[in-house]
């Protein structure tokens, strides 16, 4: 069973979530060898930059059982359950909702 770490970094473009980039610390089966403009590695990662692959407004997943996903944002992290779907989704939300939000977050 796989235990290393991978992790894809994604940004917001237009409405649309986009894969950027990724990296991860081995290669092996499913594992593009193609993927973005540049692969390179670095302190033990491999690295794929450039990917440039459009999501589109929302991302489904599903957790493993076994597995420990991380949603990171920022400086936050989201621990994610094991064994289930979670979807990240781009919304438009007013400017009250967002500034609501922003104290909310930083109170804690």
């Amino acid at each position: 069973m796989e235990k290393e770490e991978w992790e894809e970094m994604f940004v917001v473009e237009d409405e649309e979530i986009v894969l950027d980039s990724t990296r991860f610390k081995t290669f092996g089966a499913g594992v593009p060898n193609d993927a973005g403009d540049d692969t390179f590695i670095k302190d033990g990662w491999v690295y794929m930059t450039g990917i440039n692959q459009t999501i589109g407004k929302q991302l489904v997943t599903r957790t493993g059982k076994t597995t420990e996903h991380r949603f990171i944002k920022g400086d936050e992290v989201f621990k994610l359950e094991p064994s289930q779907p979670y979807r990240i989704a781009v919304e438009n939300i007013n400017l009250w909702h967002a500034i609501e939000y922003f104290i909310a977050t930083r109170m804690r």
